[in-house]
């Protein structure tokens, strides 16, 4: 394995700090402090070939939120066969993802990546995610999650300092490589409802439905939802082919919102071509607040995680592939709902122009918007002649579809 396979960013690998000598005494005591000694890591890093260790250290005043993001470029390819991680008291979540940038287009240095949307930070995928503050993730023999030379990762770590002293945080995620090859490549699925809408004082639901293309096994499986979830539930349905009685299987249960352990499939879950994933997030609304999906702890989430192999499309890994994606049933077409985003004047109010589809257009006006968000991120990050020039270029089939989309 060569010694040298990722360039890392200054921050990306963190030694250990010294710490301050006790006061001298003749007399040991139990305070006194070895001025060589330095204190144990939070997490040991992979001996030499073994693996390497990504890491970032934030600092937080009190009452602060931060994202913190660090690019890693991988000079040489690499197979990881089992990811470990670490981070104290503070953290959201621990995210790993895969990036559509070049090497040349990735900044050095850590950066505050807070509210920042998936197109500005070029996520294409992800490798990695935990919200507990130690973990791991094990593929199995001749499985593993393979990454290309000249890929570039993103780490991103979630702090809220709730606390009235200062936050000062670490984490440390180890990537173990594989010993030799691996036969079968593994992927995560990452699926993103991103159209939520939690009224004031009152329960909300948002609902995804997922396809699955091929035959793949999950390796786990888990949820993640902010502070106003009080029920998640995701469940696999199976083909419409399917012969007998099958039923839908439950692959995510809980009503926490914080500390989710990811269910480990024992054996792997097997899903056959054609399944669906169906999940859903119940909320229950803050008081005089109308919240929306978004990255910030004052926004909402609903998504539905897994590790699984052999990987599939990244369209499908992102529940953006035909067919998937939220499940609206609201009371307007798909027309009205494009009329109504282009003149929302807020993104709160856009989001409910979203939500207020109605069922019979909500796959064509989720098309339509997926296609937005994949071929015309930057010329439609607001309303105008460039966005109505890219969907004509590029979004043109199902934009037509949704202009003829009813709610009959």
């Amino acid at each position: 394995m060569p010694s040298a396979l990722l360039r890392l960013a200054p921050l990306a690998l963190l030694a250990a700090v010294a710490p301050a000598v006790a006061a001298c005494d003749d007399t040991p005591t139990a305070d006194d402090v070895d001025p060589d000694a330095t204190p144990a890591p939070l997490l040991e890093p992979p001996p030499p070939g073994a693996g390497r260790q990504l890491g970032l250290d934030v600092t937080l005043a009190p009452g602060d939120e931060l994202e913190r993001c660090q690019y890693v470029v991988v000079d040489e390819a690499i197979e990881i066969a089992r990811f470990e991680h670490a981070y104290t008291t503070g953290s959201h979540h621990l995210l790993l993802y895969q990036t559509s940038l070049a090497p040349d287009a990735a900044p050095a240095a850590p950066f505050d990546c807070t509210g920042a949307p998936f197109s500005d930070l070029g996520v294409a995928g992800i490798a990695y995610a935990a919200q507990v503050a130690g973990g791991e993730l094990a593929y199995p023999d001749d499985v593993a999650l393979k990454i290309p030379a000249g890929a570039v990762l993103l780490v991103q770590t979630h702090y809220l300092n709730t606390s009235p002293a200062q936050l000062d945080a670490e984490v440390r995620l180890n990537l173990w490589f594989t010993e030799a090859p691996a036969a079968v490549e593994a992927g995560t699925l990452f699926f993103y409802d991103w159209a939520i809408v939690v009224p004031p004082d009152a329960p909300a639901t948002a609902h995804m439905r997922c396809a699955v293309p091929a035959d793949v096994e999950l390796i786990f499986g888990m949820s993640h939802m902010h502070r106003r979830g009080v029920d998640y539930l995701a469940v696999a349905e199976p083909p419409a082919s399917a012969e007998g009685d099958a039923a839908p299987v439950t692959l995510f249960e809980t009503t926490a919102w914080q500390g989710i352990e990811p269910l480990r499939y024992e054996p792997a879950r097997a899903l056959a071509a054609g399944s669906v994933i169906d999940f859903r997030c119940g909320y229950q609304g803050e008081a005089d607040r109308t919240v929306i999906e978004g990255p910030s702890a004052n926004d909402e989430m609903c998504m539905f995680i897994a590790a699984y192999y052999p990987r599939v499309d990244p369209a499908t890994e992102l529940c953006a592939a035909p067919g998937s994606g939220p499940v609206l049933t609201g009371t307007q077409s798909c027309a009205a709902t494009v009329s109504c985003v282009r003149g929302a004047t807020d993104p709160v109010a856009a989001e409910q122009c979203i939500v207020d589809t109605c069922a019979a257009s909500s796959q064509p006006a989720v098309d339509l918007m997926t296609c937005l968000n994949f071929a015309c991120p930057t010329a439609c990050a607001t309303p105008g002649g460039a966005c109505d020039a890219c969907v004509l270029d590029r979004c043109a089939a199902p934009f037509e579809a949704c202009q003829q989309a009813s709610c009959d």
